[in-house]
Formats: C-alpha cells, sequence, structure tokens
C-alpha cells in the first residue's frame, strides 16, 4: 500500500506539470486523485501547481477534512469531496483554466464535437454557474467534463492519465470548434459517430502512450533518437 501511495504521489505530481506545461492552468488549479480502497484522495494544495512537490500534496477524507499535510486546502476542495463521495468509479479531478474552453463557457455557444477527440464532450459539455459541489455533479452526469461559467473547467477520470488527457482534449475540441467557426459552418458529430470515434481515440494503449508522450515532454526530456 506504501509503494502504491507513492505511486500515486508521483503520478499527481505529473498531473500538475503536463497540466502547468500545457497552459491549462497558470497559477491556479488543482489536482485530486482517490487512494485505492479507502475513503481518502489527494489533493494539490493551495499552490500554483508547477510549484506542487510531493510533501506539499494533502490527504483528505469525504467530508472534506485533512487528515494528513500542513498546506492550507483550495477553496474549492467542497468540488473534489463532492465528485469522490458522489461517483465511487472515479479516482481523479483536475480543476484547470482552459482559455478557449473558457470562450464557450461565457456564450450561449454550445462545445460540440467536430473531430476525434472532441467526440468525449458530444451533447456539448454542459455549464454550471452555481458554486455548490452537489450542482457541479449533477451538471457533470456521466461526461468527462464541466465548463464553470467564466471559471475555467472540470475535467474527471478513472485514472490520473485519463482525467487529465480529458483536459488536454477539452482544450483541444475548444480550438478546433474555435477555428471552424472562423472559417465556415462546423459539422458537429453525432452521438453515433462520437460513440465510434471515442473508441479510436484513447483505447487504454494509447491513453499509455499518450500520459508517457505528456509526462516526458512536461519534464524537458528530449526524444530518444532511435537508430
Amino acid at each position: 500500500m506504501v509503494s502504491a501511495i507513492r505511486q500515486l504521489k508521483q503520478d499527481v505530481i505529473s498531473a500538475c506539470r503536463i497540466l502547468s506545461q500545457q497552459k491549462l492552468v497558470e497559477g491556479f488549479g488543482h489536482v485530486s486523485a482517490r487512494i485505492p480502497h479507502s475513503d481518502f484522495f489527494l489533493l494539490t494544495p493551495r499552490i500554483a501547481l508547477a510549484l506542487v512537490t510531493e510533501d506539499d500534496l494533502l490527504t483528505m477524507n469525504l467530508a472534506g477534512e485533512i487528515v494528513d499535510g500542513q498546506r492550507p486546502v483550495p477553496s474549492e476542495t467542497w468540488l473534489h469531496t463532492a465528485i469522490m463521495k458522489a461517483k465511487p468509479e472515479l479516482h481523479a479531478i483536475t480543476r484547470i483554466h482552459a482559455r478557449v474552453a473558457n470562450m464557450f463557457s461565457v456564450t450561449d455557444r454550445k462545445l460540440e464535437p467536430v473531430h476525434n477527440h472532441g467526440s468525449f464532450f458530444s451533447g456539448g459539455v454542459l455549464i454550471s454557474n452555481r458554486k455548490l459541489g452537489e450542482a457541479v455533479v449533477e451538471t457533470l452526469g456521466n461526461k468527462p467534463a464541466v465548463l464553470l461559467r467564466g471559471n475555467g473547467q472540470v475535467t474527471v477520470g478513472k485514472s490520473i492519465p485519463e482525467a487529465v488527457m480529458m483536459a488536454i482534449y477539452l482544450e483541444e475540441a475548444a480550438e478546433m470548434l474555435y477555428g471552424a467557426l472562423q472559417i465556415g459552418m462546423p459539422i458537429p458529430l453525432t452521438a453515433s459517430e462520437s460513440a465510434e470515434r471515442q473508441l479510436e481515440a484513447l483505447p487504454q494503449v494509447d491513453l499509455e502512450r499518450a500520459w508517457n508522450y505528456f509526462k516526458n515532454r512536461a519534464a524537458g526530456n528530449r526524444p530518444i533518437r532511435r537508430r
């Protein structure tokens, strides 16, 4: 169990570095990850994600109380506790501030999928302007992301890599739709097209592939040249 928690902490820090490197957070934002087979989860404190270390991570219970750690908790701890309590199948949450996706949270234009990586957001990403964790859970439903009106986004996953990739894909989907709107009328994927393309977009082997790529890139490592 100790080694599993150590690996989980390393993955949380990797998530922090990736989200920072991708400019999905700049100074603000947080990440949480459920500790397997327990009622506890790890949460980044009120520190910029680019600067968080393993020693800074907080261990929280589902009542939103600190079990271990000395750093101040984020003001939106309620959001993480509400999702963790209501959705035991989810194991990771990111709270980000992607700029293009944020544009869709302050207009009546629905963020619809127009390409493979956007297929996870079929039907549009719903918007919540209420500040209660329960409202976010209700709005989230079975979707992988929620736009908070004028205040960033939440993405979730069954693992840290999945939640991080949903954050990256959400901004990519927003950028693709925004760009399409500049040159013509976008053609959104239908629900059936989205379901088919989700299978192509992120099978487990490609999730690991993408996670390792972004983790390597965020660490500042150069690709290995193969001869």
